[in-house]
């Protein structure tokens, strides 16, 4: 999936899956992801995320640009996220206007919830290229 984000880059961010209503990242875990508790990733790396997956699928990319920005995001965590992949899904809960509802699961890749998101997302009013 072609993505134009240094930041998502280089903390690892692959998108595995997109389309108008849905979205699916993958993060393989490492050790710099952790926060202070060894094999236990810091929080702001699960929300990221998150907030990725939902993003993606609010607004789909144009030649690698993002097409919409974060209005408002809330995580609500759930279990501590281990392992060696974190795992990011969404989709639509609700289009208007410019605004979208969207709703995210990060599980481990073995399938555990560790967080679940709710977020608003505002369409950029037009199109934005490289």
């Amino acid at each position: 999936m072609l993505s134009n984000n240094r930041f998502n880059q280089y903390v690892g961010i692959v998108v595995e899956h997109q389309d108008e209503d849905t979205c699916t990242v993958v993060l393989d875990i490492r050790p710099e992801h952790y926060n202070s508790i060894e094999g236990v990733v810091h929080g702001g790396v699960t929300s990221t995320l998150a907030d990725v997956a939902m993003g993606h699928a609010a607004a789909p990319h144009i030649d690698g640009v993002q097409q919409c920005v974060t209005l408002e995001s809330k995580v609500n965590y759930l279990a501590p996220a281990r392992g060696d992949k974190l795992i990011a899904q969404s989709k639509v809960i609700k289009r208007g206007g410019r605004t979208i509802v969207m709703q995210a699961e990060v599980r481990t890749g073995e399938g555990e919830l560790v967080a679940v998101a709710l977020g608003t997302y505002a369409r950029k009013s037009k199109a934005v290229t490289r």
